[in-house]
């Protein structure tokens, strides 16, 4: 579990500087809204709370091949964003409102992890089957084809990283932005289908609660690039235009 503070993206926040900035942080998403924060809070608590109380219920074991796969390769697909977001966050000369987005989706998939592992570590479930060796891993055989753990939906390439690492300034937002994109269309691909044929009612809340975070900060993410000016880089489509904007389950609420 994570001990930072999340900065939601819709705010102004008087909070301590991130790294590579300095000041206030302020954006033109809208104004304070401390009712926000609290809101999205309480959001998470009572997510965190109905799962602990769910699992800690029980003595069987709820979970199907279904839950368990989402779980580990979500946790180790999460572990791939908060890395670019760090990427970001110890950059100089990048817009305040971006890192952010940075400390949000850094913060939030950080928890994320801690509600999955959990739920794994009550049933006897391994976070990662493939500690033991990790270049034979592979992902997503729950839903569909089996494909190397690298090769998931959304993942960054290691050369992608690697230009991430060394971009700066308005080619960093824009790389950051068009790859935390498509990792969240990867990743709210792989939700909308734990959330549409998973076993555990915890697990596909969960997914669900995913499904719609990183669903809404696509479109944030876009709005803010679009209000910066900043290019779509070569390579990478416009997201509004992508399918898995329009997740299955959404429509099942």
């Amino acid at each position: 579990m994570t001990t930072e503070t999340p900065i939601p993206q819709h705010q102004q926040v008087e909070d301590e500087p991130t790294p590579g900035q300095g000041g206030r942080l302020s954006t033109a998403m809208g104004p304070v809204t401390w009712l926000r924060a609290l809101a999205l809070g309480l959001a998470f608590a009572l997510l965190g709370g109905a799962i602990g109380w769910t699992i800690a219920s029980r003595d069987d074991d709820p979970l199907s091949a279904t839950d368990i796969g989402f779980m580990q390769d979500m946790d180790y697909h999460h572990t791939q964003a908060i890395a670019m977001s760090k990427a970001l966050l110890y950059k100089d000369g990048i817009d305040r409102n971006l890192n952010g987005f940075a400390e949000e989706i850094l913060s939030d998939q950080r928890f994320e992890q801690g509600l999955m592992n959990a739920i794994m570590a009550r049933f006897g479930h391994p976070v990662d089957p493939y500690s033991d060796d990790p270049e034979a891993g592979t992902a997503m055989g729950w839903m569909g084809p089996e494909v190397p753990r690298d090769e998931m939906a959304g993942m960054a390439t290691e050369e992608q990283m690697d230009e991430l690492v060394a971009a700066e300034g308005d080619e960093a937002e824009a790389l950051w932005i068009a790859l935390m994109t498509e990792h969240h269309l990867g990743g709210l691909h792989m939700a909308d289908y734990e959330a549409r044929h998973g076993s555990d009612e915890a697990v596909r809340n969960l997914a669900q609660a995913m499904v719609k975070n990183q669903r809404s900060e696509v479109i944030d993410l876009n709005r803010f690039r679009t209000r910066m000016e900043l290019p779509i880089p070569e390579g990478f489509a416009d997201p509004m235009k992508d399918q898995r904007l329009n997740p299955l389950s959404l429509n099942e609420d």
